[in-house]
């Protein structure tokens, strides 16, 4: 099931498209990594999705639902950017007042436990405007929990924080995903611990949706591989399914072939010379995640 689709999806600022037809689609239990360059359009879906900003055209579902014709029934739980606190109230006012507002059937208990959540149960009468980044940004995460969402929008969660804070914030986007069965979508520059949470991922580029694809997906991608140039790749692939039938070979551009698997690449060289196919280039390639991501989104 698709907890999130978006159709044909565009807004517009006056004369900038700021997102142009956007097409996104979140399954139920996905952690939905969304990445992009700065101004490429992720915080402005995200809006979108939010209620925040309206589309200038295009449709929105949520939970098979869309947007126009929702009402509060659609459980969302959203932090964009910064939490908004009250800097002079306490943790557990900020919280209480949010339980309050949203109507919580026992706000007190809600918010003891939402404190004890994150981590934040024991900061007393402290105020909010004293917290580190980190205890900010998880408070603004426990705010974000009032009402039990089953969805949960957090746009640049990770952004100002020490390493710890990363880690405390990741670890419990892991634990509401695998214990509480929410779907979370994450944009973050921070593509190192994006992939230590996500299963799938959206790259939006210029205001357009490159691409969705699956972690796996993204493993293999970036997987070593042997790189092979010769002066006739049918010919070479001829070669390499009758010598090395275990591999993996995939034609490229410009008579190149990737080959995967536990490839022996002066075996290969070899073969290709006794078949009489001038090899002139052969070497294994890495790849890392971030070389793969930053290619997507439009980098060098």
């Amino acid at each position: 099931m698709n907890i999130v689709e978006t159709h044909m999806l565009s807004k517009r600022y006056g004369a900038k498209a700021a997102v142009t037809a956007f097409n996104m689609q979140v399954h139920s239990g996905d952690i939905y990594g969304f990445v992009g360059r700065n101004g490429a359009g992720k915080s402005t879906v995200m809006k979108m999705l939010s209620g925040l900003a309206t589309p200038t055209s295009g449709e929105i579902k949520l939970f098979n639902k869309s947007i126009r014709h929702a009402s509060g029934e659609q459980k969302l739980g959203i932090l964009i950017e910064n939490p908004g606190l009250y800097p002079s109230m306490s943790a557990y006012d900020n919280l209480m007042l949010k339980c309050l507002c949203a109507g919580t059937v026992n706000p007190k208990k809600t918010t003891n436990q939402l404190l004890d959540f994150v981590g934040l149960a024991n900061v007393d009468k402290k105020q909010s405007k004293h917290f580190s980044m980190g205890m900010k940004q998880r408070l603004g995460l426990a705010l974000a929990l009032v009402g039990d969402p089953q969805l949960l929008l957090l746009d640049e969660p990770l952004n100002g924080l020490d390493p710890e804070g990363v880690r405390e914030i990741r670890q419990l986007i892991i634990k509401l995903n695998e214990e509480h069965g929410l779907t979370v979508i994450i944009s973050s520059h921070v593509l190192e611990q994006l992939g230590k949470m996500a299963n799938r991922y959206g790259i939006i580029r210029d205001g357009q949706m490159v691409c969705e694809i699956t972690a796996e997906e993204v493993t293999a991608q970036c997987s070593e591989y042997l790189h092979l140039e010769t002066n006739d790749a049918n010919k070479a692939l001829v070669i390499m399914q009758e010598k090395f039938p275990n591999l993996k070979c995939i034609a490229m551009p410009q008579n190149a072939i990737r080959i995967q698997g536990f490839a022996n690449a002066a075996l290969i060289g070899e073969a290709m010379s006794h078949a009489g196919i001038a090899v002139s280039a052969l070497y294994t390639h890495n790849r890392d995640i971030e070389d793969f991501f930053v290619e997507k989104m439009g980098g060098n």
